[in-house]
């Protein structure tokens, strides 16, 4: 089974549906993108908790260089 995902390139906002790409198969070219299992059937309520807990990822620098990611502060 294939991932679900969405996709927002770099600069776009997401204040429109048309500011994200959603699909089946890799966006490739977005900077920012985010998959869901298909086949697990996750509640509204499970994948807004963890958005909440990618916000509180990224907003500690410290967890987010030691992860190897590449993100200016």
């Amino acid at each position: 089974m294939a991932d679900h995902y969405v996709a927002l390139a770099r600069g776009v906002e997401g204040s429109k549906y048309s500011d994200f790409t959603v699909g089946t198969s890799s966006a490739a070219t977005a900077l920012f993108e985010v998959r869901i299992l298909d086949g697990v059937t996750p509640t509204k309520v499970e994948v807004l908790k963890a958005m909440e807990a990618f916000e509180r990822f990224f907003a500690n620098q410290q967890q987010v260089v030691a992860a190897g990611f590449d993100i200016a502060g």
